[in-house]
């Protein structure tokens, strides 16, 4: 097999294993009361730097302000996230995870890929493991070199 349909089948596999990954953590949130959207928006407020306004969330999400607003409610009476006001201008308000919610999102992300992926890799022998590990480094370094 040439180089090129080798590429093609990991490309293809690390796709398929990233989308099984997406797949459970999506389970996960749903078995933990969240619907999508929720889980989503924690998702985006965990990776954000700066702690955004409704207007922001509704700007990158492409979603009205008002139903942002409905969903970070939801969130707020779940203990979830929590609106604070700006220190710089008393009259915005920003979004920002508490505890709990970050928690939770760690949880999940635990979960769906640490925890689920060691189920599968313990049926798999301990030398095609190493093997698989050993390539994966190799190419996340050569990656990293490009």
């Amino acid at each position: 097999m040439d180089i090129s349909v080798k590429t093609e089948k990991i490309v293809k596999n690390v796709r398929a294993i990233s989308k099984i990954i997406h797949m459970k953590r999506h389970e996960i949130a749903q078995s933990n009361n969240l619907t999508l959207d929720q889980f989503h928006t924690l998702i985006f407020l965990n990776n954000v730097d700066k702690p955004p306004t409704i207007g922001e969330m509704a700007a990158e999400t492409s979603k009205a302000q008002n139903t942002i607003s409905e969903r970070v409610s939801r969130l707020e009476e779940k203990g979830l996230v929590e609106r604070v006001k700006d220190k710089k201008d008393r009259r915005v308000s920003r979004v920002v995870l508490t505890s709990i919610g970050a928690e939770l999102i760690n949880s999940i992300n635990y979960q769906a890929s640490t925890e689920f992926v060691k189920k599968a890799l313990i049926n798999i022998e301990a030398e095609v493991v190493d093997n698989m590990l050993y390539g994966l480094e190799e190419l996340a370094k050569r990656l990293d070199e490009e």
